[in-house]
């Protein structure tokens, strides 16, 4: 990618990043408006019911600025959204980062890396619940996550969860447009619980999910704007 390519990208990210989202639930199918949408459109099933005037994201210019996959994230706790670029792909894995270099790794569209959030995923072990979402079955899965604490330490948390498969859904947003099947994986351990959803279409692949990333953080919702 051209250093021009990335800079413009860059900028974009910098005038669209912005907070003000209300509490979020699973993301359902999506406008596919060309130019600047607001985030109501593009994250309508994100909002749980409470009135919000959320902010514009302008995916259109987004999409414009590069070529490579795009992803929309949102942060549940702090009311972040905001695009971000792949930088880097190592076989399976996809790294997206955010203008300020905090960076999410993707395996199939799950979460399996973070850097420059609090308490990051150093790596996970998530085969379960990849073969299971490619799959498209219900069945058990475990996982376990790796963190680096505040003290330059790695701890890793284990889970069993339970993978449920529900119906599908058209998904539409950006680039993307697929009938997709929805699925959730409840994890209980080391004294935590949360449910990951997921939205998965005929490959395997998630589009649309609200993944818990770590007990500092807690659920990041992401969006595929293209792939």
């Amino acid at each position: 990618m051209g250093t021009g390519v990335a800079m413009t990208f860059k900028t974009i990210l910098n005038r669209t990043a912005l907070p003000g989202l209300a509490a979020l639930s699973l993301l359902a199918a999506c406008g596919n408006t060309p130019g600047k949408v607001d985030s109501k459109s593009v994250l309508s099933g994100f909002l749980a019911g409470k009135q919000a005037q959320p902010p514009q994201v302008d995916i259109g210019a987004a999409l414009q600025a590069t070529k490579a996959p795009v992803i929309l994230a949102v942060i549940e706790k702090t009311k972040a959204v905001s695009p971000l670029l792949e930088i880097e792909s190592n076989g399976a894995y996809h790294t997206f980062a955010t203008p300020s270099r905090q960076t999410l790794t993707l395996r199939q569209g799950v979460v399996t890396a973070t850097r420059g959030l609090s308490n990051d995923i150093m790596s996970s072990d998530a085969d379960d619940t990849l073969r299971l979402l490619k799959q498209r079955q219900a069945g058990q899965t475990r996982r376990a996550m790796r963190y680096l604490t505040g003290d330059e330490q790695i701890v890793t948390l284990s889970f069993d969860c339970t993978m449920t498969v529900g119906g599908t859904q058209k998904i539409a947003a950006g680039e993307v447009s697929a009938t997709a099947r929805a699925m959730n994986e409840s994890c209980t351990g080391e004294g935590l619980s949360f449910t990951n959803t997921y939205v998965v279409d005929a490959s395997g692949h998630v589009l649309t999910s609200r993944q818990w990333v770590n007990p500092t953080i807690g659920p990041v919702a992401l969006q595929v704007l293209r792939r």
